[in-house]
């Protein structure tokens, strides 16, 4: 899968941090999905904490940069869902052929 951009001009330091590591897991060609569910959780913490300490222009720029990109994260985890049913399906069909010809 392709390299996700989550950064924009309105992203602050420690959110930039959080958004590489998640960045470079999706790159991988089997993330850890505990691992990207904690990134994710970080991140998730660390906006809402954040939108509640910034001024109300600021926010707005912010919250409709972040639209986008939050777009993108919910895509690849639908799209690593479907991946990983798919691949469950296999493994379901699989044991039904082994179990058939015992």
């Amino acid at each position: 899968m392709k390299k996700l951009i989550l950064d924009h001009s309105f992203t602050p330091s420690p959110l930039k941090s959080i958004n590489q590591d998640l960045s470079e897991l999706t790159t991988e060609n089997d993330p850890d999905e505990s691992v990207f569910l904690k990134l994710v959780t970080q991140r998730d913490e660390f906006i809402q904490n954040f939108l509640e300490n910034i001024p109300e222009e600021e926010k707005i720029n912010f919250v409709t940069a972040e639209l986008q990109v939050n777009g993108a994260l919910v895509a690849y985890a639908e799209e690593s869902f479907k991946a990983s049913l798919k691949q469950l399906s296999g493994l379901v069909r699989g044991r039904k052929a082994v179990n058939k010809y015992r």
